[in-house]
């Protein structure tokens, strides 16, 4: 009983540091945006109680605390999206910035292997002091490219710290998971909350104003000069709104487009990634049969890790387009929970 027991203690200790992008989100309501929204939010809903309780409220009042708490709602679900992607960015970036630190950590191990090669060829006259200062200079280029890797995964390692409030150990990252690269929805449905955007809902606020205001007058207490002044602020809020719809609609088209894009580049990136392990597995076969050199098969290797970074990229970046458009049109792709959102 003491070793199954024993395992399982180990088990839980080596994982007592992993991180994964779900466990990054739930920094998303503490985020300083969200948490603005979410204060201002419970004070205009405790001015909304007050005015409804209020006998002497005027209709405006109310339309105006309305306006206010739906506004804050819509703010504060625009924050935790965008919080949203932004923490995955900065998850992303830690990720590709590790594995950029051990392709560059391959690429200098290749280069001085090849420096070895050289001198032995140098030694044995198969070989100039020219081509050996070259592949010390590679050495040398390679070794400076492995420090900037590092230089760059402790940048990316900081950003993301800073995001989420907690010390993060870049071994310990979990990959961003297949479920969360959903497919993408129709247009039509994606742009169908287009006017639950913060900016767009303001708009309209402004037109439910201006169309209280011409209904509050009556030619029997105000000036036919005062009716007509609010009916063309009517009519000039309608338009606004109507451009600010349509120069939305765009942006929202635009992110779907990208996001479609992102999805078929991953394609791409993971035929080229599979393309380059055949390869692999076929100059592995070539170096037991004698027909390539140790050197000739480590830079396969290489070669095969530069592919499996391009698609950890394009993974990335198919996610994040994801992200944007749910920012862009407030359509939840059900990536992840609101869970700022859902305590309300």
């Amino acid at each position: 009983m003491r070793r199954p027991i024993l395992a399982i203690v180990l088990a839980i200790v080596a994982n007592a540091n992993a991180l994964d992008l779900a466990e990054a989100w739930r920094s998303v309501p503490a985020r300083p945006d969200a948490i603005t929204t979410r204060l201002e939010l419970i004070t205009a809903e405790s001015a909304l109680l007050r005015v409804e309780s209020d006998p002497l409220a005027l209709r405006l009042d109310r339309l105006r605390a309305t306006q206010e708490v739906e506004l804050l709602r819509a703010q504060h679900r625009h924050a935790l999206l965008t919080a949203l992607q932004q923490i995955a960015e900065a998850y992303t970036s830690v990720l590709q910035a590790r594995e950029q630190v051990a392709l560059a950590q391959a690429g200098l191990e290749l280069a001085e292997a090849g420096l070895e090669v050289a001198r032995i060829r140098f030694a044995n006259g198969g070989a100039t002091s020219l081509e050996v200062r070259d592949a010390e200079i590679g050495v040398d280029e390679a070794r400076q490219g492995v420090e900037a890797a590092r230089s760059g995964l402790d940048v990316a390692r900081a950003n993301l710290e800073g995001m989420i409030g907690a010390e993060v150990d870049p071994a310990e990252l979990e990959p961003v998971p297949d479920d969360l690269l959903v497919a993408l929805p129709a247009l039509e449905e994606v742009v169908a909350r287009l006017g639950e955007h913060p900016t767009l809902l303001q708009a309209s606020h402004g037109v439910a104003l201006a169309r209280a205001g011409v209904e509050l007058l009556d030619p029997a207490y105000a000036p036919l000069a005062q009716i007509e002044s609010a009916r063309t602020q009517l009519a000039t809020a309608e338009e606004l709104v109507a451009e600010a719809r349509r120069g939305f609609e765009l942006q929202a088209r635009n992110a779907y487009l990208q996001a479609r894009s992102a999805a078929d580049r991953h394609a791409v990136a993971a035929e080229r990634a599979a393309a380059a392990e055949e390869r692999l597995a076929l100059e592995e076969r070539r170096l037991a049969g004698g027909l390539i050199s140790r050197l000739q098969l480590d830079q396969a290797e290489l070669e095969t890790r530069q592919r499996r970074l391009e698609l950890q990229a394009a993974r990335h970046e198919h996610l994040l387009a994801l992200l944007r458009l749910q920012s862009a049109t407030m359509h939840d792709l059900g990536l992840a929970p609101l869970e700022g959102e859902a305590a309300r």
